[in-house]
């Protein structure tokens, strides 16, 4: 087991493979979202909160109640039929807010993943469901990596891109190609480099030491356990956005 395939894993779908859902490879090597100079201006964003407040208020139900409230037969989200605004705050993960514009951009990706002419589409509820848990453990990701003062260089993230860009398109053409059909942009691509490049930092971290597979592999148990139990206690979601990651459901506005 490692770290990015049993739970950091929603981050990391591979460049070919756009699909944003559990079923997709999440822990490729191969896989690229956002400047790596710039880790909080996401894709779509347009004059967004640069922060969330560390506990919005107005919070529902503590984090076992908020969970248990969003029973499996009903934990997709419910979006609203109109779009949220852009600089709306859909939720929080600790002081990084995830707007309307980003949930927007992803759900057209989420969308075109599927293919022009799909024979079981999924619903807006599925869409939703999928594309704000990728966006909030992708926080989670970020967030325990500044935690932990794991810090990447710009540079470091741009290599690694090439290296995956060139492997994955060797073909004068393909990357563009690719671009247009998934909806996807170049600083999207380089984000989820950096997200994979920081989940396996984040996994040398708490393997440092453990010499042993049982230790190792307890200290993953432990970490994962401890690691989702902390985040989703300071993620906060607002009413028709809340998934099974959110520890709290509030009323908007965040």
């Amino acid at each position: 087991m490692t770290l990015a395939g049993a739970l950091l894993a929603a981050c990391c779908v591979s460049a070919a493979a756009p699909r944003l859902s559990a079923a997709a490879p999440r822990s490729s090597p191969a896989s690229p979202r956002l400047s790596a100079a710039a880790p909080r201006a996401r894709a779509g964003m347009v004059a967004a909160p640069e922060t969330c407040p560390e506990a919005p208020p107005g919070a529902a139900a503590a984090l076992g109640r908020a969970a248990r409230a969003l029973a499996p037969a009903a934990a997709l989200a419910q979006p609203p039929l109109a779009a949220p605004p852009a600089t709306q705050i859909l939720v929080c993960v600790g002081s990084l807010p995830i707007t309307g514009a980003v949930f927007a951009h992803w759900s057209d990706v989420a969308r075109k993943s599927e293919g022009p002419a799909p024979k079981h589409p999924a619903s807006a509820g599925q869409i939703a469901d999928e594309v704000l848990s990728f966006l909030i453990s992708s926080d989670w990701i970020l967030e325990e990596a500044r935690a932990l003062h794991i810090h990447l260089a710009a540079p470091t993230v741009r290599r690694a891109f090439e290296r995956i860009r060139f492997q994955q398109f060797p073909r004068h053409g393909e990357f563009g190609r690719f671009l247009r059909e998934s909806g996807q942009t170049p600083a999207d691509l380089l984000f989820r480099v950096r997200l994979n490049l920081l989940s396996t930092r984040v996994q040398a971290h708490v393997l440092r030491g453990r010499r042993s597979a049982q230790a190792r592999q307890r200290a993953l148990v432990r970490f994962i356990h401890d690691f989702k139990r902390r985040w989703q206690a300071r993620t906060y979601c607002t009413t028709g956005y809340a998934v099974a990651d959110c520890g709290h459901v509030v009323s908007p506005p965040l």
